[in-house]
């Protein structure tokens, strides 16, 4: 396995996460939507639901299991010599540390952006998805 390429996932995703979602919240007038009525728009929420759902030791346990769970994955030798599966477990990984970090330092998940009709969400949001789906690319 790359741990550089692991890492570098990881540090980009939690990076961008984090630097945009403090971009955000520094700015009042995203508090409004945008652009009210269009496809796409920056619209700052806090979603508090898991934060009361559930405790700080409860929080850490499931990121401890999630990073374990990733690492043990990624020593199978079959699968840690595809770059584009560890870079997107990496993804994934990242995405998950920047909203657990949310819930611990900021008691909720900073989400951001409204696409249609969808719930608002974040950059961690989509990298977990995106990390998910090129892991299962490089399985096919």
């Amino acid at each position: 396995m790359s741990w550089l390429e692991l890492l570098i996932a990881v540090a980009g995703v939690l990076a961008a996460d984090q630097l945009s979602k403090r971009w955000v919240l520094a700015e009042p007038r995203f508090a409004q939507s945008l652009a009210p009525g269009a496809f796409v728009s920056i619209q700052c929420i806090t979603n508090r639901r898991a934060a009361v759902a559930l405790s700080e030791t409860g929080i850490l346990v499931g990121w401890i299991a999630c990073a374990a769970l990733a690492l043990f994955v990624l020593d199978q030798e079959t699968l840690s010599e595809s770059p584009l599966f560890v870079a997107g477990i990496g993804m994934t990984l990242g995405g998950v540390t920047g909203n657990v970090i949310d819930l611990l330092w900021r008691r909720g998940i900073v989400d951001f952006i409204a696409f249609g009709s969808w719930t608002v969400f974040n950059l961690a949001d989509v990298a977990i998805v995106a990390g998910l789906a090129l892991a299962v690319l490089a399985l096919v």
